[in-house]
């Protein structure tokens, strides 16, 4: 049987606090006319598990009773963005992928990044040799059936060719996408979330550290 591990990029890769969560506040703030509270833009992200930081942008302007054009908030969004991306720090670096590596699991990528944010990342911390796979917002092209419809992640299992696996992800959208894949394609796949955003009876969490032996003890079971 063949195994592998997928891993969401934002918060379970990478530290974006500072960058992709600044950038909704900036975004909105300018649309509004007004201080947002960098808590309020997270509860709103994550406690309505909006994958794509565009579309938390918008959601966090209209619950403050704005609205916005979406391409130009996309604009005004990337400009900040740009301003904030290398703020961003490892949460699991070259290390744990070569340790991962070495026991021969294939690994892939599922995440909302749009390509260019991705190969900026991956090119700064040296870590797109590891990667056998990556499904970004751009690999994709109809826009329904990206993270986090479950197609993002079938597309990525079956590229790699892997009978069962586990998937690594951090936020609400994260589990969603993982439990439809469970229940459209039916492979003996687990989720594996990491952080503190949301808890979910049931759920397997570890934090950064402890993520190797969590994920070699879940590969195990399967």
């Amino acid at each position: 049987m063949k195994k592998g591990v997928i891993f969401d990029v934002d918060g379970v890769i990478v530290d974006v606090s500072q960058s992709y969560h600044y950038a909704i506040k900036h975004t909105a703030e300018y649309f509004l006319k007004r201080e947002v509270p960098i808590e309020e833009v997270r509860r709103i992200k994550f406690s309505k598990g909006i994958n794509n930081d565009w579309l938390a942008t918008l959601e966090v302007i209209r619950e403050y009773g704005g609205d916005a054009n979406f391409e130009e908030l996309v604009k005004v969004f990337n400009e900040f963005y740009a301003t904030l991306r290398d703020k961003e720090r490892l949460m699991l670096g070259q290390d744990f992928f070569t340790e991962l590596k070495a026991m021969g699991y294939p690994l892939g990528i599922v995440t909302g990044r749009p390509r260019e944010d991705l190969l900026y990342l991956f090119e700064r911390f040296g870590l797109s040799s590891y990667f056998d796979f990556v499904v970004d917002e751009d690999t994709i092209k109809e826009e329904e059936l990206r993270k986090p419809h479950p197609y993002a992640l079938h597309l990525c299992v079956e590229t790699l060719g892997l009978d069962a696996g586990v998937y690594v992800g951090d936020s609400l959208a994260d589990w969603q996408m993982f439990r439809d894949y469970k229940r459209l394609y039916g492979k003996p796949f687990e989720y594996v979330h990491v952080g503190e955003r949301f808890v979910l009876e049931g759920v397997r969490s570890s934090q950064p550290e402890a993520l190797l032996l969590t994920l070699q003890e879940v590969l195990r079971s399967l």
